[in-house]
């Protein structure tokens, strides 16, 4: 059978960055995929996922520097001796972060952007768009940046299937989508007949017996295995892939001394007609306890979340807060400095030089001796398993700087923590760890996620939003 992808003898290694110090990622890594057929690479964070894709795609080394041997063949011809525009029918890549590749300002002109690129005829461009976002249940006039998170994958899969190339990377997809977008997704690639990698930190169930092959990346080499046995179910469980057995969590808090936090009669919405609105009639994040908000995307979740830190004000209705005795109601304000919301996006809230900048800002605004503050930093280094108090945030990879936005809030100490896709990039067994982390503070928290099981092992009490409404 023809090969699609053929890999051969792939290493590679980033360049030296002032105190980032590069390894060797990839060791004669190699890699062959048939066309039509649709192979899952599973990889803990920082294992070099991300690098991978991009590498196939001819973005690395091409703009990011580096040292790279082997061979990469896509359609029979070298990717290294192409630029990425020339392959654009050849090989499509959705980001981990689709927020890195959306740049448009109307859903349409996204999926567009590459058709006319190709100088197809506008009545093609036309056909094709409005068949790929409506495959999606995207608005054609809607901003990207308004979009959800996983609204926002959605749309970066829209524009591939726009194009249709013949070779599909995706990284990190699934994860932020919700359970039927997945599985459409999935159905929709095996009857396409392309060729597709698809990377992740986590097992869906839904990947068994639809995926053609598995590969497991470690030590900077794949190596195949085998779904369906009872020795590739230990894998994923020792690799952090699948949640392991349930382990007894003491619930006697978890709602017992009341709420910490409630929501009464919330109303929002979007400027403009037709936008979306939220209404919430009742909300109760239990004190001691953990809250699971799921829903599908696009559902108001992360909207939701806004409003109860302080950073949306809804139109009718408040969020009341107790510090000590009786829930008190809150202002905006006050809210901001009780809630802390760590973003799906973490690239939203990292904004300085180094580690030890980004994880002191908030503690030297509150005062603190640049002594204990020195101390509670490389605490965090450790807990967070961050790279150093002098690494770049900007260099570090996904998963390490969701690490990073944790650990600054955890070091802030607010009562309550919402968690906005907090799983996304760390693998279900890690981010469990981190969340014990803030139970040892935080007395309350609400983890929004699209994994059901994750939210029915951490949470106390669970709530489905569908449309912006409690469903």
């Amino acid at each position: 059978m023809k090969s699609a992808l053929e890999v051969r003898g792939l290493s590679f290694r980033f360049p030296d960055y002032p105190n980032l110090p590069a390894a060797p990622l990839f060791r004669e890594l190699d890699l062959e995929l048939p066309a039509g057929q649709i192979a899952l690479v599973l990889g803990a964070p920082d294992s070099g996922k991300s690098t991978l894709c991009r590498i196939l795609a001819g973005l690395v080394p091409r703009f990011s520097g580096g040292t790279l041997e082997g061979s990469i063949r896509i359609a029979a011809r070298s990717i290294l001796e192409s630029r990425p525009y020339e392959r654009i029918r050849d090989v499509g890549l959705v980001f981990q972060n689709p927020a890195e590749q959306l740049f448009t300002a109307r859903c349409d002109a996204e999926a567009a952007f590459a058709l006319e690129s190709l100088g197809w005829p506008a009545q093609r461009i036309r056909r094709s768009v409005e068949a790929a976002l409506s495959s999606l249940a995207l608005p054609a006039d809607r901003d990207p940046q308004t979009l959800s998170g996983g609204e926002k994958k959605k749309l970066a899969v829209a524009c591939l299937l726009a194009v249709r190339p013949a070779v599909w990377l995706l990284d990190e997809t699934f994860e932020e989508l919700d359970s039927g977008t997945r599985l459409c997704l999935l159905e929709r690639l095996r009857a396409s007949g392309r060729t597709v990698l698809i990377t992740s930190a986590k097992w869906y169930e839904l990947f068994g017996g639809r995926v053609d092959r598995v590969f497991l990346l470690s030590g900077g080499r794949l190596r195949e295995v085998r779904p369906g046995t009872a020795s590739f179910h230990a894998l994923l469980r020792k690799e952090g892939f699948q949640l392991g057995a349930r382990k007894p969590r003491s619930r006697a808090t978890g709602g017992a001394g009341g709420a910490i936090l409630e929501a009464e009669d919330l109303r929002f919405a979007y400027p403009g007609e037709g936008a979306f609105r939220l209404e919430i009639p009742h909300l109760r994040i239990p004190r001691g306890g953990t809250l699971a908000v799921v829903g599908d995307n696009g559902s108001g979740k992360s909207t939701l979340a806004r409003i109860l830190c302080g950073l949306l004000a809804p139109a009718v209705g408040t969020v009341r807060f107790r510090p000590d005795g009786d829930l008190q109601v809150m202002d905006r304000t006050s809210l901001s400095r009780r809630v802390a919301y760590i973003f799906q996006d973490p690239d939203l809230q990292i904004f300085l030089p180094t580690v030890e900048e980004e994880l002191a800002y908030g503690l030297r605004l509150q005062g603190l001796e640049e002594e204990r503050i020195a101390a509670r930093l490389r605490g965090a280094v450790e807990s967070f398993r961050l790279p150093g108090l002098s690494a770049p945030p900007a260099l570090l990879s996904y998963g390490a700087r969701k690490r990073l936005q944790a650990a600054v809030y955890h070091l802030l100490d607010r009562p309550v923590v919402i968690f906005d896709e907090g799983d996304s990039g760390l693998g279900a067994p890690e981010f469990v760890r981190l969340l014990d982390l803030f139970r040892d503070q935080a007395r309350g928290l609400v983890v929004i996620t699209h994994d059901l099981e994750l939210a029915s092992r951490v949470a106390d009490a669970t709530v489905r939003l569908q449309k912006g409404r409690v469903a």
